[in-house]
């Protein structure tokens, strides 16, 4: 397998588990940025209990979903003296698309007995996406302190920058009215999954999706009739102050199952044209294009293999694994122990990206886990 083929596979999975791209259209970030052909790691949260974090710390995570599996966190180390913002910058980090915190917008008054939202998943969309920035809210009725995603799930997608609110969403359901405004409903089809799309003006759209839920229709239409303008913001724990020339932090996620055990990460690219010539498509397919991937996760897990040569990043100890299966070999991994339990993880691949590098973006990382008391609430 090429990269190529591993970002596609991880893709093609997330979808199995989405309501289908024709039941609600570009519903995932991720599924958007596959019809956009953009190539996109799925992105990792990172999971850190307040008491250990009382100042912010600059070393990060990154992990790229795959097939590899977890890791717990491996002994803790003594705190070290290396680098630590007790003072963490206001200013966006060079190359930063992403906000430092992220508008909430809406959000429902109503959900089902026994879900509690535990997920909160931004991504600013690709250059010229005509449907915007899109935040994730998602009620579960439970997550561990690892990858969040999978099981039974409530969503509400959130799109208030969309050039053409209505083409942002499904209209082949049942028409419903939601407080006024032209709905559509999408009934299960044997598959538990059911969804509400509405927009509120010409750049709004909303949607509300069931995953491997037994809902009824006046349940989803209730949580989607309570829907209400949210004015809190939420802020992105963490924030690399520095990335290579021309990488951009694009989309942020937060997890966990109370606001003392959270996870959160967040992914950056570097662009670039797409192939236009053999030499250039070549070069993408052997791993060798000017694009890339990277992400930086701060948990109690860890995605990445055991093993690895050992060394210190900013003070704290670290290690570096290597994966020699296709195409595991081309991904650059590194895991740093903070300490205390916490693990940050960096995972990534293309342009020309080095350990050096990674190393880099750990130390000029900043975690500030602040407002989080929504997390289980």
């Amino acid at each position: 397998m090429t990269i190529e083929d591993l970002i596609r596979a991880a893709q093609e999975h997330q979808a199995d588990r989405s309501v289908p791209a024709d039941r609600i259209r570009a519903a995932l970030p991720r599924r958007a940025a596959r019809a956009n052909r953009h190539r996109r790691y799925g992105m990792l949260a990172a999971g850190l209990t307040a008491a250990a974090v009382a100042t912010a710390v600059t070393v990060p995570a990154l992990a790229l979903r795959d097939d590899s599996p977890a890791v717990t966190a491996e002994p803790a180390a003594p705190p070290a003296s290396g680098p630590a913002s007790a003072t963490p910058s206001s200013q966006p980090a060079p190359g930063a698309a992403l906000p430092t915190q992220v508008k909430l917008e809406y959000r429902p008054t109503w959900v089902p007995s026994g879900f509690a939202e535990h997920i909160r998943h931004f991504n600013v969309g690709e250059p010229g996406d005509s449907l915007g920035p899109t935040l994730m809210r998602v009620w579960k009725k439970s997550v561990s302190a690892g990858d969040p995603w999978g099981g039974t799930e409530l969503s509400l997608y959130i799109r208030t920058e969309a050039t053409d609110a209505a083409a942002a969403i499904d209209t082949s359901g049942q028409k419903v009215d939601i407080n006024g405004a032209q709905g559509f409903y999408t009934p299960p089809q044997g598959d538990r999954k059911s969804s509400v799309n509405w927009t509120l003006d010409d750049h709004t759209a909303l949607t509300i999706a069931a995953l491997k839920v037994d809902i009824s229709k006046n349940d989803l239409l209730r949580m989607a009739r309570s829907v209400r303008p949210d004015p809190g913001v939420s802020p992105v724990p963490v924030s690399p102050r520095w990335l290579p020339p021309g990488w951009e932090t694009t989309g942020a996620e937060v997890s966990g199952p109370s606001q003392d055990t959270w996870r959160s990460y967040v992914y950056a690219v570097r662009r670039a044209p797409e192939p236009s010539t053999d030499a250039d498509r070549k070069a993408a397919k052997e791993g060798n294009s000017q694009s890339g991937e990277l992400s930086v996760t701060v948990g109690t897990t860890t995605d990445a293999p055991s093993g690895g040569d050992r060394f210190t990043v900013g003070g704290h100890p670290a290690r570096h694994p290597v994966r020699t299966d296709e195409p595991g070999k081309r991904l650059i991994y590194l895991v740093v122990d903070l300490g205390e339990g916490r693990l940050m993880t960096l995972i990534g691949s293309g342009a020309g990206l080095t350990l050096d590098d990674l190393k880099k973006v750990a130390e000029k990382t900043e975690i500030t886990p602040a407002g989080l008391a929504w997390l289980g609430g």
